[in-house]
């Protein structure tokens, strides 16, 4: 029995309980910082965007919420993170939660896309590089996967990630 489906499944679960419990967008915190500056013509604009932020983190939230306790069927809830995404297109949130559904369901070119925009917001998410390289291998590019994967051990910090992922790059470079 293949166990990597298996890994892949437990991984995605994880990530979503991550999520659920994950510090608001990168975004957030730059407004935020902006503001604190006291830069009066700037401070309507960084309070909006901000609580913009806020608001489609919520909602992603809202409906991960809804989706786990059964109140929302998982299509549904993916329709409504994707119209987050679209309203506010530059929420790692919601791009991330996409491109980790996507990889849940074996759509890893739509799961390159996803990770893509999140490093796009931020470059040094661990999580979407690990999950950008799987995607990738999953579609049979080895060379950027392991790309994907040494730029996940530089940022991630968790030990024993960074031990599965060691191991994950062995497996490929005896393949």
């Amino acid at each position: 029995m293949k166990t990597g489906p298996a890994i892949l499944t437990l991984a995605g679960i994880l990530i979503v309980a991550a999520l659920m419990f994950m510090p608001r967008s990168p975004q957030t915190e730059e407004v935020t910082s902006e503001h604190n500056h006291g830069e009066a013509e700037h401070e309507t604009a960084a309070s909006t965007l901000e609580n913009t932020y806020s608001l489609a983190d919520s909602l992603v939230d809202d409906a991960l919420e809804k989706m786990q306790s059964g109140a929302l069927p998982p299509m549904q809830a993916v329709l409504s993170i994707r119209d987050i995404s679209e309203r506010f297109p530059e929420n790692v949130k919601a791009n991330f939660t996409l491109g980790l559904m996507s990889m849940q369901t074996s759509q890893f070119e739509k799961a390159l896309d996803r990770f893509n925009k999140v490093l796009a917001q931020d470059p040094n998410n661990g999580d979407a590089h690990l999950l950008l390289a799987r995607a990738q291998l999953a579609l049979g590019d080895s060379t950027a996967a392991i790309e994907g994967l040494n730029h996940a051990l530089e940022t991630l910090s968790n030990e024993e990630t960074k031990n599965a992922i060691r191991e994950e790059l062995a497996s490929i470079n005896n393949n």
